[in-house]
């Protein structure tokens, strides 16, 4: 078993299939990388939301929104006890939210920030963490790289031997001001920093550790070269590391490099030894014109004892860092290949959500080059091959959708 099979829970086929079907990004290389990580302990306060009380509320929203900086201007105002708004000046003065000087009150930045969701944010103690940016450029990371039941996030004492995964170096340290960026940014959840968590500083140097990712390196339909990125979550891209690594020259490069030294005929050497490892007669190789290897097979190549499976028919098959497609030009059968995938997807779609079953089947469809496809257009095909289970299962997916 490769490092890359033991790391990933799925094959690297699948993010081929995903950028070729899903995304239209005709795949021409297949990286295996590790993406250097910042891992930054840090040390932040936790602010506690809760309810206004009412005078508290309106004394905030006094100071912040018409502009009264005085204990009698606010009670003149609101028609209070001047001593009743005093006392609860004091009191937001002591959780943090006002500032005074001279007889004037200012709101300070968690109080800004209360009056404006309309929450009573108060420090309530400290809270430590560990925080992933990316190695270049100190650019967060998202909440998906910090479940560490899909993800694993490798110490370089960790890092897979061998030649399939390619480590990348970076020459740049740990830009500090990407804490405060983080603090401000609008998305902060999404990269596992929650808006209770506030002014994180660090504790101690920041480390480096090692996000394995599969990268398909492909051309959009308009020839602009694309980088589908995949972590050990999901064989979907994930766009935040997809858009990462498209805006990091020094990954870029590296990867355009290999690109430009790639050698066709040992993709097609690749190929052929293959074809003779599984005995397949009567196939020719065919160039398309994005670039894509297909092995042409004739149809007996494919289902019969001995052959090969039917799922493969359309799909990649790897060798290192480069891949070819095995085909057949014969419709029908491509057509029963397509019933076939549909039907083991909807039988197992209890452990798929029903929603994302459909989909899957049109991406079979366009994998296979039959074009678009609807529930009524396969369940004839099902029909006419005999296929009841599946008619089946399509009657049901169609009633609960």
């Amino acid at each position: 078993m490769s490092s890359r099979a033991k790391l990933f829970p799925y094959p690297e086929l699948r993010a081929l299939e995903d950028a070729a079907f899903e995304h239209e990004v005709v795949p021409t290389r297949l990286h295996s990388l590790l993406l250097p990580v910042w891992k930054v302990t840090v040390q932040a306060t936790v602010i506690v939301a809760e309810d206004y009380d009412l005078i508290d509320r309106h004394l905030s929203r006094g100071i912040a929104e018409a502009g009264l900086t005085t204990t009698a201007e606010l009670a003149a105002f609101f028609s209070l006890d001047p001593v009743l708004v005093d006392r609860a000046l004091r009191a937001l003065e002591a959780i943090g939210h006002l500032g005074t000087a001279n007889g004037r009150w200012w709101l300070t930045e968690v109080g800004l920030r209360s009056v404006r969701d309309g929450r009573r944010y108060e420090v309530a103690n400290e809270d430590r963490r560990v925080l992933y940016f990316d190695g270049f450029a100190s650019r967060p990371l998202t909440k998906v790289c910090y479940d560490p039941r899909k993800v694993t996030l490798l110490s370089p004492d960790e890092l897979p031997t061998g030649k399939r995964f390619q480590r990348l170096f970076t020459r740049w340290s740990f830009d500090l001001a990407a804490l405060p960026a983080l603090s401000g940014n609008p998305e902060r959840a999404r990269f596992n920093l929650p808006e209770r968590i506030d002014n994180p500083r660090p504790l101690g140097p920041p480390e480096l550790a090692y996000l394995p990712l599969i990268v398909v390196r492909g051309l959009s339909r308009t020839g602009r070269a694309r980088y589908l990125a995949y972590t050990q979550a999901a064989g979907e891209a994930d766009s935040d590391l997809g858009a990462l690594i498209e805006a990091t020259p020094d990954i870029t490069d590296i990867l355009e490099h290999e690109q430009r030294a790639a050698d066709p005929e040992h993709e097609e050497k690749w190929a052929r030894k293959w074809v003779d490892q599984y005995e397949l007669t009567g196939h020719h190789l065919v160039r398309l014109p994005n670039g894509l290897l297909r092995v042409v097979l004739p149809g007996r190549s494919f289902g019969a004892d001995g052959g090969l499976p039917l799922y493969q028919l359309g799909s990649f098959v790897v060798r290192g860092d480069s891949f070819f497609q095995p085909w057949c030009d014969d419709v029908r059968l491509r057509q029963k290949a397509m019933l076939s995938r549909a039907r083991s997807l909807l039988g197992a779609r209890s452990r798929l959500e029903t929603g994302r079953a459909w989909p899957r089947i049109e991406q079979i469809a366009r994998q296979l080059d039959l074009g678009e496809v609807d529930v009524g257009t396969l369940r004839a095909l099902a029909i006419q091959s005999g296929e009841t289970v599946l008619v089946t299962q399509l009657d049901e997916l169609a009633h609960a959708s």
